[in-house]
């Protein structure tokens, strides 16, 4: 027999399972202990394969340890992605890259083994300097005199529509607006640039996982309990006009959806630092170029100062911009050496409306389904697992469930890698969940849907055009980040179902 045709084709990626969000570019922190390992398995066949079952069998790391899960799928389509997740603890994981090897079994084939390789970082803060670090193989990136637009009051009060906003202020997205970056890298190094972080990513990208992870292990904490998230990270940024305002979901009980909404809010407004940095290279990278050392330097440490002002809120896919100042400063064994730039950025994540689908009325205890269509900026549509995509499904008296987006042929989805994503919930599940809060079934569901873009760079790229590709960045999302306060409440529903 041959071996099954299931392959994982790209790196997998890390999903924060408090608010569901991918972390930036996917890597993983163990900054936050509980992350889910998230991997796109591709049937690489011109036939469906049946009773397929798919479980991870190791990683490289014994410090990271995974909750061991087998999936299993009647039929997989040909040319189908299937997302799966496996939880895992990563609150002993070093940083570097480790190896993650999935095994995959279908009818009529021998198992096959897919190896993969995920990034991990570690983000640690010293509350005494308010400065933060994050660790990877190559070197360190110390953030300090972080600056941004600090939550506005309505965050966790009544907006001005009259709409209930449930995100407590603390956990209000902090937009960044400038900071200082010091890179040490591990080791000193001869000649104009030294090693890029993973060999992949900009070092502007550890700079955005700093911001989210100071976000998320807020919320998470918030959500969980202090003792259950991890050490704090909860540094104060010097506050830079205006203020920001966003409003979750009405409504409450156990879903507590204040905290995906939170998470995804955060998310987008650290995505600023990636806008002003551009993804074409970043000021460490063009700082380098602009400052070759004489020969027989070593390059010992390297420092960023940049400013930047937001003309407009940033919000997931659209074209915003970013007018920054930022000087490179270069500290080599034989001279400082430095390069200053003043220019404006645009966000290069930009996608088009979404387009949605759903039943306008379903009998009670029927699945409700969406299906949703994601459009570049060029009118083409995003496919297959070239997105991380999940819905929101919210009962009309508040509580709410999450259920991922996938373009793989299965369920409510017409067809793999057509372009359009489908999710559904069990109202008979879900309908259990509801009576534990004296909630109804009937009547008005409302439907939010985000999607985050993926990398899908293929392993041995060279590094410098690796890194020009970052994935994890909100190209939809139902919440919009606003600078005015006199606007309504800024979520809204892509769709509505009726239950009767």
């Amino acid at each position: 027999m041959s071996d099954t045709p299931l392959q994982v084709l790209t790196r997998p990626f890390a999903i924060e399972p408090v608010t569901n969000i991918m972390l930036p570019d996917g890597i993983f922190d163990n900054a936050i202990y509980g992350l889910r390992i998230a991997a796109h398995v591709t049937n690489m066949s011109g036939s469906a394969l049946t009773n397929v079952t798919v479980y991870l069998e190791s990683v490289g790391d014994p410090g990271i340890v995974p909750v061991a899960h087998t999936f299993f799928f009647a039929s997989i389509p040909a040319g189908a992605a299937m997302l799966v997740m496996w939880d895992a603890d990563f609150q002993h994981a070093a940083p570097g890259k480790r190896l993650v090897s999935f095994v995959a079994k279908a009818d009529g084939h021998t198992p096959h083994r897919s190896i993969q390789q995920i990034f991990v970082s570690q983000t640690r803060f010293d509350s005494a300097t308010n400065t933060y670090t994050c660790t990877v193989e190559e070197g360190t990136l110390e953030l300090s005199k972080p600056q941004g637009h600090l939550p506005g009051k309505r965050w966790g009060s009544t907006g001005t529509d009259g709409k209930e906003c449930r995100c407590p202020p603390g956990l209000g997205p902090i937009v960044p607006t400038g900071m200082t970056l010091v890179w040490t890298p591990n080791p000193a190094y001869a000649g104009t640039h030294g090693d890029l972080p993973f060999s992949d990513p900009w070092w502007k990208v550890l700079a955005i996982i700093i911001a989210i992870i100071a976000a998320l292990v807020a919320i998470i904490a918030a959500a969980l309990g202090s003792g259950k998230a991890s050490f704090s990270v909860g540094g104060t940024f010097e506050e830079t006009d205006p203020s920001v305002d966003c409003c979750s979901l009405e409504g409450a009980g156990s879903g507590q959806p204040e905290f995906t909404v939170a998470g995804v809010a955060s998310a987008i407004a650290s995505g600023a630092i990636a806008v002003a940095c551009s993804d074409i290279a970043d000021p460490f990278w063009r700082g380098q170029e602009a400052t070759p050392p004489a020969a027989g330097e070593l390059t010992l440490a390297e420092r960023v100062v940049a400013k930047w002002v937001l003309p407009e809120a940033p919000n997931a896919g659209l074209p915003y911009t970013a007018d920054i100042s930022w000087e490179y400063q270069r500290f080599t064994t034989g001279a400082t050496y430095q390069h200053a730039v003043t220019e404006t950025q645009v966000n290069i994540h930009v996608a088009g409306p979404v387009e949605t689908d759903t039943p306008a009325v379903v009998q009670a205890y029927e699945p409700l389904w969406i299906r949703a269509s994601f459009r570049r900026d060029n009118g083409n549509v995003f496919r297959g697992t070239e997105l991380y995509a999940f819905v929101l499904f919210q009962a009309p008296q508040g509580l709410y469930f999450v259920e991922s987006l996938t373009d793989n042929g299965l369920g409510f989805d017409p067809g793999a890698n057509d372009g359009v994503y489908a999710g559904s919930l069990d109202l008979k599940r879900a309908y259990r969940t509801l009576l534990q809060y004296d909630q109804k079934v009937y009547g008005t569901w409302r439907v939010f849907v985000f999607a985050q873009d993926v990398n899908l760079t293929k392993p041995g790229t060279p590094p410098e055009i690796a890194a020009q590709h970052i994935g994890g960045m909100f190209v939809a999302s139902a919440i919009e980040i606003t600078f005015d306060d006199t606007l309504p409440c800024p979520l809204k529903a892509q769709a509505n179902i009726v239950v009767v």
